[in-house]
């Protein structure tokens, strides 16, 4: 087989370019487009192309195509004895985060903002890739989350005979120095009660609002009272209220993608950590919650906007919530404190660390580590 540059090839054939000095190859099949770049455009590699091509054309002839490419990026290529990569790194990403993770980088934020800085790296040899991930103006949460990440996919790469080393492989992570956020800090009992009398009685709303601050006061009592994540209070559904049983069940959220967080760009999604958990309905619940049951399905939600849409929790926390503390003169919290308060109060209450663990969807080591804030000070030390 020839390859020829600069002519248009026929149905059913692969074309052969060089597109800045690398081999792409460039295809269509049933109304879709293809290509791949196979490494610098030298004569070595040309040969070694055309086993590819030959491949390619012969799976689309029989019906054996396979539109992952992963049939085709498996024949690696060598120049000196060193493996040129068959795919772009970012698109070997995107495969191993779709196909092998079973997630989207489009929805998955931690993926979508990874593959924006290996986009923003291009094509370097694995071997700069820490030097790189070492530059890059991280916190050291950051860091180790895009560690772990790149340490997983090189693994992978280095299985799929791509790279023949994993330069994330044995690298420390960094320390976290665990410092208590002070927009996080629980709010004490008399806080509680000014918050929700606020927003209850409208006390802060201003007049001209087309909307009362009282219209949230079902949402924000249900996080006080059950520390669920945002998330999923906002995903909460009707059928999640056993009535009969007074138990919530807390199995999915309504989560915030890359988009936003408004009603068109959330996700419904399983809990954090995939735990299906289940609360007690309480009577004072039952009361706040029975007149936002009404004529409602159970897919329906529960907490909706004036516009009968998923509640934006940013767009609540910016427009009521810190509205309210401003006007109590509480010292500035986002809306997930509510979520700790709830943790540091079970455990002032003398639940334990690990029913508290239960009731959050957490495991008791998180528990102790985020939630142990003491509320109450004893009057009294231990004697000796």
């Amino acid at each position: 087989m020839g390859i020829v540059l600069g002519i248009k090839n026929q149905k059913g054939t692969v074309s052969v370019e060089n597109f800045k000095n690398r081999i792409r190859l460039r295809w269509r099949y049933q109304g879709s487009r293809y290509s791949m770049s196979l490494g610098p455009y030298e004569k070595l590699n040309l040969k070694a192309t055309k086993r590819v091509v030959l491949q390619i054309e012969l799976d689309m002839a029989n019906g054996q195509f396979d539109d992952t490419l992963l049939r085709y990026s498996g024949k690696v290529i060598h120049v000196n004895e060193e493996p040129v990569i068959p795919l772009s790194i970012v698109a070997c990403f995107e495969r191993w985060v779709k196909d092998f993770k079973q997630l989207d980088c489009d929805k998955n934020s931690d993926y979508f903002h990874l593959r924006n800085t290996l986009r923003k790296w291009g094509e370097i040899n694995p071997d700069k890739m820490l030097h790189k991930l070492n530059t890059e103006n991280y916190c050291p949460k950051t860091y180790n989350q895009r560690l772990s990440l790149l340490n997983s996919f090189s693994s992978w790469m280095l299985k799929q005979a791509f790279w023949t080393i994993n330069p994330f492989d044995d690298v420390s992570r960094r320390k976290v120095k665990k410092t208590e956020k002070a927009d996080r800090v629980p709010f004490n009992e008399e806080e509680i009660r000014h918050i929700l009398h606020a927003i209850k009685n409208d006390t802060f709303c201003p007049a001209s609002s087309r909307f009362k601050h009282s219209f949230y006061y079902a949402f924000i009592y249900f996080i006080f009272k059950t520390g669920v994540r945002n998330a999923e209070a906002v995903g909460l559904r009707v059928g999640s209220l056993d009535l009969d049983r007074g138990i919530i069940v807390i199995k999915e959220s309504l989560a915030r993608s890359v988009k936003g967080t408004h009603a068109a760009a959330r996700i419904r999604k399983e809990t954090k950590n995939g735990k299906v958990r289940m609360l007690p309905l309480s009577d004072d619940l039952k009361e706040v919650l029975m007149p936002l049951l009404d004529s409602k399905g159970k897919d329906e939600l529960v907490f909706q906007s004036v516009n009968g849409l998923p509640i934006d929790d940013r767009m609540f926390q910016r427009r009521v919530f810190f509205v309210v503390l401003e006007k109590l003169h509480i010292p500035h919290r986002v809306l997930y404190a509510c979520r700790h308060t709830f943790g540091s109060r079970c455990i002032d209450a003398g639940i334990t660390p690990v029913m508290t663990a239960f009731l959050m969807g957490n495991n008791p080591e998180t528990c102790l580590r985020n939630y142990t804030h003491q509320l109450n000070l004893p009057k009294e030390l231990p004697s000796i």
